[in-house]
């Protein structure tokens, strides 16, 4: 059924959810302060974050899609991580969901709260319940069975972000299996990172001192965009190495 609504419909699904993650912000930041951890700032950008994915989405299916073209794939699984709990969750649900595929949503087991509410936003917008399931769980369990057990084998899609070794797990338990047309499952998997910033000599060292810091140890580092190598020319490093460690001593 869900493959079947037009492609307007389920892109007005999406911005109506969009117009209720605004509207509940303040619900929204105590859940993700409580459960995630998260600072006031990070929550309200969080929240931010997730209504782009659902409004970008929306404008994706509207300009580009039409039912003659664009086969759904079919039921997509989506795994989601606890550090961006409600951004990566609902951006990974509304891109799957925009295309036209049913979900199977499997938050991080430590932010449960998070995605149901999510999810009730989505129902509530207008979304189907049979076009997407919430199965909250331990990932050596309900994550497992959810890629590899015979009873979902009907899966046609993965999608992950979290640790490279998981991903690769997921990538050997999809590996053997083809869809009814004989083509591979698709995994969309985004892992962790090595992120380096440049700095020329021209750089104004205040700046790169604090995008460093912020990039680096906000949310304590727990993030996969987070700086981890800074690349400093010769004739800039005394002084950006002597600001970054007063910066660091401050922090």
């Amino acid at each position: 059924h869900w493959a079947g609504t037009p492609p307007a419909e389920r892109a007005a699904a999406l911005l109506r959810t969009a117009d209720l993650l605004e509207a509940r912000m303040q619900p929204l930041l105590g859940l993700l302060m409580r459960e995630a951890g998260k600072s006031a700032s990070n929550a309200v950008a969080e929240v931010r974050e997730a209504v782009d994915f659902l409004r970008y989405y929306a404008a994706q299916v509207q300009s580009t899609f039409d039912n003659a073209t664009h086969i759904p794939l079919g039921p997509v699984a989506c795994i989601s991580p606890w550090n961006f709990p409600l951004a990566i969750f609902m951006g990974q649900v509304a891109a799957a969901l925009a295309a036209g595929n049913p979900v199977l949503a499997k938050p991080a087991e430590q932010t449960p709260l998070i995605a149901a509410e999510a999810v009730r936003l989505l129902w509530q917008a207008g979304v189907p319940r049979a076009a997407v399931q919430l199965l909250p769980g331990q990932g050596e369990t309900v994550g497992a069975r959810l890629i590899g057990d015979e009873r979902v084998m009907g899966v046609m899609g993965v999608m992950f972000t979290g640790s490279t070794e998981v991903a690769r797990i997921l990538q050997r338990t999809v590996a053997g299996r083809l869809d009814a047309a004989g083509r591979p499952i698709p995994l969309i998997a985004e892992t962790g990172g090595q992120n380096a910033m440049i700095v020329d000599s021209s750089a104004l060292v205040e700046q790169v001192v604090g995008d460093a810091v912020s990039s680096a140890f906000d949310s304590a580092g727990q993030r996969c965009s987070a700086l981890r190598v800074l690349c400093v020319q010769e004739e800039a490093a005394d002084r950006v190495v002597e600001m970054l460690q007063g910066a660091m001593g401050e922090l």
